[in-house]
Parts: structure tokens; C-alpha cells; sequence
């Protein structure tokens, strides 16, 4: 039987004995978790450094397009900037696929909709004419200013052979189908009519974009132009 002078070893009243509590630490958040963070900061970031360079290349022009110009522009240090693009034709590398994604995405849409192949022929040619048209500085950075800087890199050339091919495919697609039901024009190829019919829209916007920079004008609309050419695909195209 225990002495009465001992306290029971930290007991409570009655015979239970008291329970240490030790403070934990809030759980950590997943590794999952922090990555998807970390990644959702990075592409922010990346958005913003693309927004910037846009900006001074517009502004500034090739020639005075410059990392230092664009980390200016973006509130970043040079290094920092060097952590997302490592030179000046990478940035306009990767303008150049995002506005080209970008026109894809809109065209292809456009194709969907259109009720045969002859019809989104046309329609190729008319909304990428008017994506661009009141926007010339977009057609320069994804057509022009990678050319002038010497063209992006091999795997920039590939990421545009792959939305350009996309769009080739769903063209043609729709094509060959009016081919099949016989409404296609006779000995007409679906994938060069497809080529040739973004071939007209790029031509034209180069047409008027040359003239804009040499501080003129074509003699006709860019509206008149792109009408009378689509006028021409639909009577070639159909049968």
C-alpha cells in the first residue's frame, strides 16, 4: 500500500492520470500539391514575360528588341529573365507558336462549322484574313519577326509544323468528303487546296502588312481582296 506522502505520480483526483498534450505542427501540404503551386506561379510568370515582349517588340521593333529591353518592361531582373527564355529568338520563338496556337484554334472552330469542304475552304481564308487584319502587329510577330531574328529554334519549328499540320488535317478532312459525295472540282487535291487556300490568306496579309510599313496602301480594300479571293476558291472548288 502506498505511503500517504506520495502524489500518485500525477494523478488526477479519482485515479486518472494526466495526459501530456504536445504541440504538432500544421500538416504539411502535399509534394503534389506545392508543385502544382510552383507551377501555376511559373506560368504566370512566363504570361507576363510573353505580354512584355510583345510590347517592346511592337514599340521598339527587332532593333531594339533586347532581353534587357524586355526584363525592363517585365519589372525582372536579367537572371530572372534567363531562368524562362535564354535568348531573344527563344522569347520570340514562343510568341510566334502562342499566336499561331491561337489562330489554329480559331480557325479550326471556323472549319467545324462550315457546312462542306468548299465552304470551309472560304472560311479559312476569310476569318484568317480578318484575325489579323485590324491587327497587323500580331501577323508580324508570329510570320515576320521571327525571320528577322533568324528564325526560332529546331524544337520552336516543330511546335509551328504541328499546329500547321493540325490544321492542314481538319482542311482536308473535309475535303475529301465533299470529294467522296462528288462535289469537289474535277482533279482537284484536297491537301494542296488546303495549302493553297491558307497560302491566299497569308499572301494577302503580307501584301497589306509590306504596304503599311512602306507608309502605303493597296489599291483595294483588304475587305475587297479577301472577298474577291474567296469568290474565286468556292468556283474553283466546286463541282
Amino acid at each position: 500500500m502506498p505511503s500517504s506522502g506520495s502524489s500518485g505520480g500525477g494523478r488526477r483526483p479519482g485515479g486518472a492520470r494526466r495526459r501530456a498534450v504536445t504541440p504538432t505542427a500544421p500538416p504539411e501540404a502535399p509534394d503534389a500539391e506545392r508543385q502544382a503551386r510552383k507551377a501555376r506561379r511559373q506560368e504566370g510568370r512566363r504570361k507576363a514575360i510573353l505580354v512584355a515582349a510583345r510590347a517592346v517588340l511592337v514599340r521598339e521593333g527587332v532593333l531594339g528588341f533586347t532581353l534587357e529591353a524586355v526584363a525592363a518592361e517585365a519589372d525582372l531582373s536579367k537572371p530572372s529573365l534567363f531562368y524562362y527564355f535564354r535568348s531573344k529568338e527563344e522569347l520570340v520563338g514562343e510568341l510566334a507558336v502562342d499566336g499561331l496556337a491561337r489562330e489554329v484554334e480559331a480557325l479550326e472552330a471556323a472549319i467545324a462549322q462550315a457546312t462542306s469542304g468548299v465552304e470551309a475552304l472560304v472560311t479559312l481564308v476569310r476569318v484568317k484574313v480578318d484575325l489579323y487584319a485590324e491587327d497587323l502587329e500580331s501577323f508580324r510577330v508570329v510570320y515576320l519577326w521571327p525571320q528577322f531574328l533568324g528564325g526560332p529554334g529546331a524544337a520552336w519549328r516543330e511546335r509551328l509544323y504541328a499546329l500547321s499540320a493540325r490544321l492542314n488535317d481538319a482542311l482536308e478532312a473535309r475535303l475529301q468528303a465533299d470529294l467522296k459525295a462528288g462535289r469537289l472540282g474535277q482533279g482537284l487535291q484536297p491537301r494542296r487546296l488546303a495549302n493553297v487556300a491558307w497560302t491566299v490568306a497569308h499572301g494577302l496579309l503580307s501584301v497589306v502588312a509590306g504596304m503599311e510599313n512602306a507608309g502605303g496602301n493597296t489599291r483595294h480594300t483588304v475587305s475587297q481582296l479577301r472577298d474577291e479571293a474567296c469568290a474565286l476558291l468556292a468556283r474553283a472548288g466546286t463541282r
